[in-house]
Parts: C-alpha cells; structure tokens; sequence
C-alpha cells in the first residue's frame, strides 16, 4: 500500500512535469470518423487484404461449444481455412510483410511455416473506454522522460501517437477489463526438443486504470495501476507454494514497480528488485527478460523510443485455440510452437524502435517492436544483442473476449534465435479453468506483501 505521502509526490509530478503534450482538437476530431474510436484506420487497405473496422465481435457472439463463465473462449472463426502458408520457399514473395525474427525462423527450420488466415478485425471496446480514450486525445500526455502518464483516466492513453513513448504506454496500459484472475502454464523448450513445465501458476491481476469509477482523484491511490500480479505456483512439485506479487503504474518515477517474493521453504517474504529490466524470467526457462513480459512491460528509461511510423505485418491473431484448446504437448513441438496450432493474420502495425541509451546496460541493444494498430496488444518484436545481431523473437496474440468486450492479449512466445531454446507463457488449455473476466477490482489488500503467505497456503 501506498502512503498518502508518496501520492502527493507522484501528484506534484503529474501535474509539473509533463512535456509531451496531447493532441489539437481538430486532430482529434477525427475519431470515429476516418479513425475509428481508438484511433485505428477505420479504412480497408488498398488490396482488400486487410478490412475496415465494422465494430469488432459483438457480445452477442457465440460460437458453437462456447460456455459462458466457463474460463474458455471458443473460436467464432473455427470453419475458416488457411488462405495460404508462407514457407522458406516462397518467403520472398511476402518479406515485406514478415518480421526479421519470422524470417530467420523460416530459414532455419523447414518445418516451420505462417498459417496465413483472413483478417478479422476483432476488437471491441466497452463503450467508457471510448469515451474516455477520446477524452485521452486532448488532454493525455507524457513526462520529459516519457515514465509518467498525466491526463489520462483508463482507455487508451495516446489514439492519435506522436511518439515512441506514446506507442509503448498504448501497450503497457491496454485493456483487459479491470481485473481478472487465471489459472495457466508456463513452459520452455530446450534445443533438444524437451518440453519443461516451468511454472504452474494461480494469479489475481487488477487493471484498475481502467476501473470504470475511476476518476482524477482515484488515480492518486488504488486505481493508479497499469496492473497489479498476484501469483502462487501450483506447479511443478519444487515450486508450490512460491508466491509473488509486483505492479507497474501511471508514474513510474514516484511510484515505481515493486515485487515481493514468498519462499514456501523458507517462509519468508523478500523484496525482489531484480523483478525488472533484463533479469530473465526463471518460470519461462530464462529465455525471457522482465521486460520483454507481454512483448513488454516496465519503465522506459534504458532506451530511447522512436516512433517508425506503421506497416502492414503478419502477426498471430485470434488464437483462440493456441490460448483456449490445444494442449501443451501437441502446441509445443521441437524448435517452434507448432504451426498447426497458430493463426496468422495479416493486420497494420505501429513500428517502434527502442536503441539502448548511451552508458546505460542491458542484454539488448536495440529492440523494435510491431504493435496492432487497434491496440489490441497483439503484435511481434525484434530484439538485437550487444553486437547487434539478431538475438530474440517475440510474438503475442490476442483473442476478442467477445462476450466480455475484452481484448485478451496474455498468450505469448519467444524464440532465442542464438541457443535454439524456446518459452511460451500463459497456456489456459491444459488446465480445467483458464481465464475469469472480473467485474470490479480485487480490494488492495490482495496485492500486499503481507497476504503473499496466506495465498501460498504454506
């Protein structure tokens, strides 16, 4: 918990220190005219090859199969067939389109291969965070180190981006409703082809930006997290019983992220600043840093983000049955997820570049990433060593909630382009219950370092 000392701090700097500015009026003006509500083209491409945005799935959605509340989402797209498959032979047909991490894998491995699918342009929003994303237009803005979020009350902060920071704050604080709580897998692939279960986990997760009661006020105490992780393994037999907790929020210099740890063995609760940056992820076989969680998470301060421009890319998309139906030992095949098991859809992308600040450490040098043009978290990367060479790739899909208006953007994979080594995190198909959307945020006091033992059980 906060103190109300620390608030009044984070305030000052909310309201002194903001330099990237929103918007004009009439720029924003185009929202819901050739830009959709959230601020996507609301255009086809020219070839037809990718649509105009209709409104997303309506909740009214409901796919043969599908129970509500059930923690599964059936895909409402199941009778479709590839349109084609991009393959190391045919490759160059479609390179502009690919990610250099696509294509390194393309090349390397001959079983794998893009499932290209028709676009559907899923997305929906509840109607507040339209609202409050076009309030965002004008009145959002940035830090001059782009770390703390002013003027924004949940949606998206930034629908018309000026900026790298702006693109990247768009991803960190998308929506995935207000809160919600899981019960997934993590996994790593080694180079030999061995899957390993590295991690069994039960979490709690708060989204409170978007808490529909939120107001100026609020954003000062308990609704000013971008999310809020609270986790205990229930998996493999040498972890149960861990427990963690962390959160990022709108101002990451005043309030920065913590993280707590529970030892089962030890019972004791520790904090665990190495929770950050480029420490990798031990429950997804190292292969992922703290900040490449969810394509990424964190404070912006070790790179300067440069804002490409966008393009049209063949990222997953609708991967209702990687996250929702396919086990684990049939999507986890050796070198790659198995392309069988993957949806790929060609969508137009915001291309940002982050380049490793001068004097400052970390394992990448350079790192540029695609995100969805309707900011539903979906997207891929490229991360590049300190040599700059090609190092990892990243991807994510989505899947529309679609009786929830929620675009989930939790399912996500890296390759290790220099050991062969592979992790997928968040997998809800092995387990009985997946994914709960909640109503209201879970009370403060379930974030607490103090409750970490008591969700342990041990």
């Amino acid at each position: 918990m906060f103190t109300s000392k620390l608030f009044a701090c984070a305030l000052t700097t909310l309201c002194a220190g903001s330099t990237l500015a929103a918007v004009s009026p009439d720029e924003a003006a185009q929202l819901g005219k050739n830009l959709t509500a959230f601020g996507a083209e609301q255009a086809a491409n020219a070839a037809g090859t990718i649509p105009a945005y209709d409104g997303g799935l309506p909740t009214s959605t409901n796919p043969p199969g599908f129970v509500k509340d059930s923690g599964k989402w059936i895909n409402p797209y199941a009778q479709e067939k590839p349109l084609y498959s991009i393959t190391a032979a045919n490759m160059a047909e479609y390179a502009d389109k690919l990610s250099e991490a696509t294509k390194v894998m393309l090349q390397r491995y001959p079983s794998y291969r893009l499932d290209i699918y028709p676009t559907h342009r899923s997305v929906a929003y509840p109607q507040y965070i339209l609202d409050k994303t076009r309030d965002n237009a004008t009145k959002a803005s940035l830090s001059a180190d782009g770390n703390t979020l002013a003027g924004a009350i949940g949606g998206i902060p930034f629908p018309i981006p000026k900026t790298g920071y702006e693109v990247m704050w768009n991803h960190m604080a998308r929506f995935n409703g207000v809160a919600a709580e899981d019960h997934m897998r993590n996994f790593y692939v080694d180079s030999n082809g061995k899957r390993i279960n590295s991690g069994e986990i039960k979490l709690s997760r708060n989204f409170t930006f978007h808490n529909p009661a939120a107001t100026a006020e609020s954003l000062k105490k308990n609704d000013a997290f971008i999310f809020q992780n609270a986790y205990n393994f229930t998996g493999p037999a040498r972890s149960v019983g861990d427990a963690t907790m962390y959160y990022d929020t709108i101002d990451m210099n005043a309030m920065p992220r913590r993280a707590y740890a529970y030892s089962a063995s030890t019972r004791r609760v520790r904090l665990s600043p190495d929770i950050a940056y480029d420490t990798p992820i031990a429950s997804q076989g190292g292969v992922t840093t703290y900040d490449d969680a969810e394509l990424y998470t964190g404070k912006l301060d070790r790179f300067d983000w440069k804002l490409v421009g966008k393009r049209e890319l063949y990222i997953p998309y609708n991967i209702y049955d990687l996250s929702f139906k396919v086990h684990s030992d049939q999507a986890l095949t050796p070198n790659h997820v198995n392309p069988d098991a993957v949806r790929w859809e060609l969508h137009r992308v915001w291309v940002v570049e982050g380049t490793l600040k001068p004097g400052l450490r970390h394992v990448y040098s350079k790192r540029v990433y695609y995100f969805d043009e309707d900011w539903s978290g979906a997207g891929v990367s490229d991360e590049y060593d300190g040599a700059g060479k090609l190092y990892k790739g990243l991807h994510m899909g989505m899947s529309q909630l679609y009786d929830k208006q929620v675009p989930m953007s939790r399912t996500y994979w890296a390759y290790d382009l220099a050991t062969g080594v592979y992790s997928f995190s968040q997998n809800y198909a092995d387990l009985k219950f997946g994914w709960r959307v909640m109503d209201k945020p879970f009370p403060p006091s379930t974030f607490t370092p103090e409750a970490l033992q008591a969700r342990s059980g041990r």
